[in-house]
């Protein structure tokens, strides 16, 4: 058995995530990792095509990532899980649904560009979810001012930013600042980079402290043991100096993943909320093998030849061939001819997976993204902490080209929503159309990209579709009274209601008010059926129908005719009456914009802005002459705006947008939507 095909313990291991803007060469230090511990002769090239991670035809043809990848190596007998993550900000989703299966997160940042704007995000959302982090300066060959980026990071991120290793020779190689106390850098002093590390860990253990402080020395392996406690509570996040392509500072890297970074071991325990969907109980988990299965099923991939991969992080227990288990709140039993060890594309044959490792399962359908793999015997009612995913807000209807495949279709882009949690699928009730949800075109052209090469499918898509709300801005009443006589049984039920507005995002609430059976209590399910019935088409535009509160209050009831389906009726048609009198409006998504920017286009981008209806919050200097625009806009006036943005500004621009909210439309675009509306008529 080769060392890359043993299960190694859970000290062991380290699970690490690559984050960081586009562009920043995570995929090429990657590569530099891999070849440096022997798993490939030679590395792959991103502008190539041939790199392990970039192996899906959609990232080839992009020249960047569009997936997350797992790849693994072997170093100092240690193993080392890799997830190399998409940087742009499209492709989002990828990157935060990567969290969960590590202990570390290596944001890693191009030297030439500083800070961009998917690097602030990844790395808060790596601190949420608790992750240790580190951030890796990428590309120094190609630096101007490494010592201004340290400044300008540390400025940013804050005082716990310290680094670990410093530039030398030029930026053809780095000294190790932990270690050792000797040597010499291009910038800074290698004797005080020591010593602030040194004073900042060992605030994590009072003896270490009070030994420091009385001049004893301190023992490596000690230091090493406040270091990883001082990460997992981010009291430091170390700075690292990379130049990938030239394998700079690899070397020094990998030293430190397999000697100072948490193992499944010593970082956080691993916690999962039990319970129901809402329940906020949580449980630890400890690494141990000896104990009960239990794994999370972090990522779903659908190959072409493998057929469905489902990518496990091991929390505790062991898992073999011979293991059964059961997934999330199923109580079926399965078990698996193939446990893999993934490398990009390629994926080899494992014996057992151990707690702390991250291994595939081949060919088990029943398994789903986000479910405990457990022992059927155990129980089922545990789910995993998950990081909070961006709202898709930009969206296309799509319809295939060739009659008959609806449903292949339907089914291609279920198995792609499982892969991706920032890409929805939906059923337009009002045009009978598949509409698909994401974070922006290129997301949402690369999905179909997707389709087509895997399932050979090819879709027609319609221009980007805005999903508008409706809501009502005053209080009514509302009145119906059903009577149906057909011969035999009729149908009889009377509601009466009045609605209010919520406050902005507040959704919906049925309210039951009714008093001495005036509606038999089996029915007010039925009212509040007929109630959601309106919610889905509103009035105005036949969008749906938000932040409004229903009281329902009176009624009457016929002892024989009364049935639930006339006051679903009943309720759905009281509940037209009151919106129609209560002033409804339609509402438009308003999304937040940070843009980046080279200072010298600062006022072409905020007129641009204003003449989209946007609103300019702030700016902010990101160093190296760029700057960040802080913004309000609505999402309307935003098509095509990363293409927009990169010719206005020469390709330098970039842009990160999330759903903010929803206000009131203008009237003219109201108006213009409205009498576009057509609803269908009821008989």
């Amino acid at each position: 058995m080769s060392a890359s095909d043993r299960s190694y313990q859970p000290q062991d291991i380290r699970n690490v995530v690559l984050l960081g803007h586009g562009a920043a060469g995570k995929t090429t230090l990657a590569e530099a990792m891999l070849h440096r511990c022997g798993m490939i002769t030679r590395m792959g090239s991103v502008e190539e095509a041939n790199t392990l991670s970039d192996f899906e035809p959609e990232a080839r043809l992009h020249k960047h990532s569009t997936n997350s990848t797992l790849l693994f190596a072997t170093h100092q007998n240690r193993e080392i899980n890799l997830i190399d993550t998409p940087g742009y900000p499209d492709f989002i989703g990828q990157a935060l649904a990567a969290l969960p299966a590590a202990e570390t997160a290596i944001i890693v940042i191009n030297a030439a560009n500083g800070i961009e704007v998917n690097t602030r995000r990844l790395y808060h959302a790596a601190g949420e979810m608790g992750l240790a982090r580190m951030i890796v300066v990428n590309k120094i060959d190609q630096a101007t001012d490494l010592a201004g980026l340290v400044e300008t990071l540390k400025s940013s991120f804050g005082p716990e930013l310290h680094c670990m290793n410093l530039p030398k020779d030029y930026n053809r190689d780095v000294v190790d600042c932990f270690d050792t106390d000797a040597g010499s850098a291009d910038f800074g002093s290698v004797k005080d980079i020591h010593r602030e590390m040194v004073e900042s860990v060992v605030e994590m253990d009072d003896a270490e402290m009070e030994k420091y402080l009385s001049g004893e020395p301190i023992d490596l392996a000690g230091l090493r043991a406040c270091f990883i406690k001082a990460m997992n509570a981010g009291h430091v996040v170390p700075i690292l100096f990379t130049a990938a392509k030239q394998e700079v500072g690899v070397d020094d890297l990998l030293h430190i993943i397999v000697e100072d970074l948490p193992s499944p071991v010593t970082a956080k325990p691993r916690r999962l909320l039990k319970g129901p969907d809402g329940a906020t109980e949580t449980v630890e988990c400890q690494p141990d093998p000896r104990a009960p299965l239990l794994a999370h099923v972090f990522k779903v991939t659908t190959d072409p030849y493998v057929g469905k991969l489902a990518m496990l992080r091991m929390i505790q227990g062991r898992l073999d061939t011979s293991t059964a288990f059961a997934c999330g709140a199923e109580k079926k039993s399965h078990k698996t001819a193939h446990i893999l060890k993934v490398e990009g594309r390629e994926q080899r044959e494992f014996g057992a997976a151990l707690a702390g490792d991250i291994v595939a399962l081949a060919k088990v359908e029943d398994i789903h993204v986000n479910q405990i793999i457990h022992l059927p015997s155990a129980e089922n009612d545990l789910r995993p902490l998950l990081p909070k995913y961006p709202l898709p807000m930009f969206s296309i209807a799509i319809e295939p080209k060739s009659r008959g495949d609806e449903v292949k279709i339907s089914a291609a882009l279920a198995k792609l929503a499982e892969e991706d949690p920032t890409f929805h699928v939906s059923h337009d009730h009002q045009t009978h159309e598949v509409v698909i949800h994401g974070m922006g075109d290129l997301h949402l052209r690369v999905m179909l990209e997707k389709m087509k090469n895997r399932f050979g499918l090819d879709v027609t898509a319609k221009p980007p579709k805005i999903a508008y709300r409706e809501t009502i801005t005053s209080k009514a009443e509302g009145h119906y009274r059903h009577k149906k006589q057909t011969g035999g049984a009729g149908q009889f039920g009377e509601v009466y209601l009045r609605i209010e507005p919520l406050e902005r995002g507040q959704g919906f609430e049925f309210v039951n008010e009714v008093f001495g059976g005036a509606i038999p209590v089996q029915y007010i399910a039925s009212v509040e059926k007929g109630v959601r019935d309106v919610l889905e088409q509103g009035p105005v535009a036949g969008q749906p129908v938000q932040d409004v509160r229903v009281i329902v209050y009176d009624g009457k009831s016929h002892p024989v005719d009364s049935k639930d389906i006339a006051f679903r009726t009943a309720g759905k048609f009281a509940f037209r009456d009151a919106i129609l009198k209560a002033r409804p409006v339609l509402l438009e998504p308003l999304v937040t914009l940070d843009i980046t920017v080279p200072e010298s286009h600062l006022g072409a981008i905020t007129g641009d802005l204003n003449g989209r209806r946007g609103r300019v919050i702030g700016a902010d200097s990101e160093g190296a002459g760029m700057m960040r625009i802080h913004a309000l806009a609505p999402l309307s006036e935003l098509g095509q705006y990363n293409s927009q943005l990169r010719s206005a500004t020469s390709g330098q621009g970039s842009f990160l947008m999330e759903f903010s909210h929803y206000d009131a439309a203008p009237a003219q675009l109201q108006a213009k939507i409205a009498g576009s509306y057509k609803p269908v008529e009821e008989a």
